[in-house]
């Protein structure tokens, strides 16, 4: 009696089981249809989808603050302490490997005589023994454009 009362325990245990694992299922189904769905609509230039204007106007807006935020940052770069903190002084301050000094107008002038442009291509991508952006790799090529417009302004 007692094995008969067992095996109906386990047989209810099992049907329960079996049901708990279908609803779960059915929920992780669900929850991928809702990963799935479409996010967005495709709307093709011609086409009279109502939110488009408002899209382009949208990413002309973020274009503008972009520009405007890239240069607020540029001018707010501290020059001074990044040429200390980036390693620049460490060269430049001592001419070291051929690296102009700071405040030694004649080693500036030749350089000069290329444009800025060049310099800040020599900065960025490196020449003779300064590796690129001197370096540092995490300094952005403004970074790397206002420190050779500091050297130049302490010549």
């Amino acid at each position: 009696m007692k094995a008969k009362g067992m095996i109906s325990g386990l047989v209810a245990l099992s049907v329960l089981t079996g049901a708990a694992g279908v609803f779960a299922q059915e929920d992780e189904r669900e929850a991928m249809a809702k990963r799935l769905a479409p996010v967005g609509k495709l709307c093709l230039q011609g086409q009279a989808c109502g939110t488009a204007v408002l899209l382009a106007a949208a990413d002309v807006a973020v274009e503008e603050e972009a520009a405007a935020s890239e240069a607020d940052s540029i001018s707010s770069i501290d020059t001074a302490a990044l040429y200390t903190s980036a390693g620049c002084a460490v060269c430049h301050a001592n001419g070291i490997a051929g690296a102009p000094k700071m405040g030694d107008s004649a080693a500036w002038t030749a350089r000069l005589a290329k444009g800025t442009d060049e310099l800040y291509a020599s900065a960025i991508n490196g020449i003779g023994a300064m590796p690129a952006k001197g370096g540092r790799p995490n300094l952005s090529d403004e970074e790397v454009m206002a420190l050779v417009d500091y050297m130049i302004a302490e010549e």
